[in-house]
């Protein structure tokens, strides 16, 4: 059966690609594309359906299977009206870019359940590497030519937005091509894989952004001057360290204001792509129940009576507690709670930091108060207690001291 590739416009499918392999040519395989465009007005899965039937037809007259004329693509690509030379389909075939955009995007990305936010990740790291590495032949890649790539995003690549790429979004590339030729070897595309010739970049370890202990008191003294929703927003997220999408995520059935505890079990994203899309959180660690505090509670319970107050004569158990602009029963983009903290930050005179970094804050905060490592672990949702422990666990001289005075205190030395 002919490989079938949903062709995207503004985010919907408006035709579809066949890929049809007719056998080999001098060791070489043979491939034919065409394009269909479904009759408008179809569903997507009604559209997917007839796609395959056509796609048989076609394969089938490509290989003279049925002498039977079955008529006429809609709008075929100028490769299916007249087959391009053998030659010329061997050499697209061959190359990364087809390999990427042909074969692992749709299989292996697209097709293998990922996040629409790590969809939206890889396809925009692509238009990076494509014109690098995409006209090579893939199996003719080197571990020197992903090398000189990374040099070339360390020491020439500027973002869109002019800014030299950081260590963090260089692993990223190294990430995607890691994952593309792994693939590819799984496959048996590329007999030897040359990103096990490349060592994964270093990231520089560096000090987590939070709040200190003095930031923190004029943040919670200044949110009494915030609007409520943002308030409750910005208080969840410093004081039970959730992430942004998460915080976004919360409905009103979420909480127990009896038990003083809340649970966590949606997460919020948004991409040009798919738009906003609630779905599980990050991990399955992710699925937890967070204490919540008194003070919060208060804050919680005044903005639950404000949402009944403008939905009357409606249950918003599934209503979100940060509720979108045309029902209380969509969510908002997450993007509005980065800016909306940006904002109240640089508006009392506080470093600009991220929602992520009132996650750090959190953190640190439960620890430099006495909190155990375990707890801190289960509230934020890592995985592994070494999450916690390389990320937040920081001495000063100040607490060593103290250390080695109750140790001196316990042997009276």
């Amino acid at each position: 059966m002919a490989t079938i590739v949903d062709k995207e416009k503004n985010g919907k499918v408006v035709s579809f690609k066949f890929i049809a392999c007719l056998g080999r040519e001098n060791g070489k395989k043979i491939y034919r594309t065409t394009v269909w465009k479904p009759p408008k007005g179809l569903s997507y899965v009604k559209a997917r359906k007839m796609a395959e039937v056509e796609a048989y037809k076609w394969e089938q007259s490509l290989r003279g299977d049925d002498d039977k004329p079955h008529g006429k693509l809609t709008s075929p690509a100028p490769e299916a009206a007249e087959a391009p030379k053998t030659a010329e389909i061997v050499q697209e075939e061959e190359t990364f870019r087809y390999f990427a955009e042909q074969v692992w995007m749709p299989l292996r990305v697209i097709g293998g359940g990922l996040r629409p936010s790590t969809i939206s990740m890889y396809s925009f790291l692509l238009k990076v590497i494509l014109p690098k590495l995409g006209d090579k032949r893939i199996t003719e890649i080197t571990g020197i030519d992903i090398m000189k790539y990374l040099q070339y995003l360390r020491d020439e690549y500027k973002a869109p937005d002019g800014r030299v790429l950081s260590e963090k979004s260089v692993k990223h590339h190294f990430n995607i091509l890691r994952n593309i030729f792994n693939y590819a070897e799984k496959q048996e595309v590329i007999q030897k894989n040359p990103i096990k010739k490349v060592d994964p970049p270093k990231l520089t370890k560096r000090p987590v952004d939070a709040l200190t202990q003095k930031q923190a008191q004029i943040f919670f003294q200044a949110l009494g001057g915030c609007k409520l929703e943002y308030r409750c927003m910005m208080l969840l997220m410093a004081t039970a360290g959730i992430r942004r999408g998460e915080c976004l995520g919360l409905q009103w059935r979420d909480f127990n204001f009896e038990e003083n505890t809340f649970h966590i079990e949606r997460n919020v994203t948004y991409t040009k792509m798919s738009g906003i899309v609630v779905a599980a959180p990050k991990t399955p660690c992710s699925v937890r129940t967070i204490p919540l505090m008194e003070g919060v509670k208060m804050q919680l319970l005044q903005l639950h009576q404000e949402a009944t107050i403008r939905h009357p004569n409606t249950v918003l158990l599934t209503a979100f507690v940060f509720e979108g602009k045309e029902s209380p029963f969509l969510a908002r983009d997450p993007n509005t709670a980065t800016r909306k903290v940006r904002e109240f930050m640089k508006s009392i005179g506080l470093p600009g930091i991220s929602p992520h970094d009132l996650r750090h804050t959190c953190a640190t905060l439960l620890l430099e108060n006495g909190a155990d490592i375990k707890s801190v672990q289960e509230i934020l949702g890592h995985a592994d207690a070494s999450t916690t422990l390389n990320f937040y666990v920081k001495a000063d001289l100040g607490q060593m001291k103290i250390a080695t005075q109750k140790y001196a205190e316990a042997f009276n030395l």
